[in-house]
């Protein structure tokens, strides 16, 4: 048994080579392994959406993967916050808190996306405040589906333009994680695009783990009786 956690997919209808490299990751896992995918799994989530074969190939992945005994958890991100529990249970995912402990082979854990650790970026933070607003939640997911398919695109875009992760300024703050870090072992997160492993940056916690967005590579944290250990591989490997 074996604990792997992946974030920063951004699957879609553009990028089939990721889909492809997700669905022979899966396929590798066996029978009790669990699997995390702590956020961005889609490159932007509206609702379900019966003509997104990004959607398709994830249901039909998950539900092989919990046939042969892998458990299958997700976690939010910023790009796909809107998915229900309902609808995750669709795509054969069991919905997770934004912030989840839990004890595995001995070392207590966090996993979250990551987003909450960049405090110094205010102009994400207010973002992220506002589309967490269950009411423009509720007035959105009554929007026509292409209208909302729209919207995400819209947002996809401005996304995409900018850098605002690859700065310092509006990267990780080591004090908000030691705002969620009390008896943790080890932190997961992605969200910020750039692979790394950090030791010892706040009492008690003995190492980060920061997952990489999978693109030309894609990166993995697999935690077993060996221990914790983060891996980046070409894609192409795993297609």
């Amino acid at each position: 048994m074996a604990c792997y956690v992946i974030a920063d997919l951004h699957l879609d209808v553009t990028r089939p080579e990721l889909t492809q490299a997700l669905r022979t990751f899966v396929a590798s896992l066996k029978p009790q392994d669990e699997l995390y995918i702590i956020g961005d799994l889609f490159n932007f989530f509206v609702g379900l959406d019966p003509e997104d074969v990004a959607q398709q190939a994830v249901a039909e992945m998950m539900g092989k993967a919990h046939e042969n005994g892998v458990a299958c958890y997700f976690i939010h991100g910023n790009r796909d916050f809107l998915l229900s529990k309902r609808e995750a249970e669709l795509l054969n995912l069991t919905l997770l808190p934004k912030l989840y402990y839990l004890e595995r082979f001995s070392q207590r854990l966090l996993l979250t996306h990551g987003d909450i650790f960049c405090s110094n970026d205010l102009k994400y933070q207010a973002y992220q405040r506002k589309v967490n607003n269950k009411l423009l939640q509720w007035l959105f997911r009554r929007l026509p589906l292409s209208r909302r398919r729209a919207i995400g695109a819209k947002i996809r875009q401005q996304s995409a333009s900018s850098v605002r992760y690859q700065s310092e300024i509006y990267g990780v703050v080591t004090q908000t994680v030691a705002q969620y870090c009390h008896n943790v072992d080890l932190l997961v997160h992605g969200h910020i695009h750039v692979l790394g492993t950090y030791h010892n940056e706040v009492p008690g916690l003995k190492a980060r783990y920061v997952l990489g967005a999978w693109g030309q590579n894609l990166s993995y944290f697999k935690l077993d009786e060996q221990g914790a250990t983060l891996y980046e591989q070409p894609l192409a490997s795993w297609r």
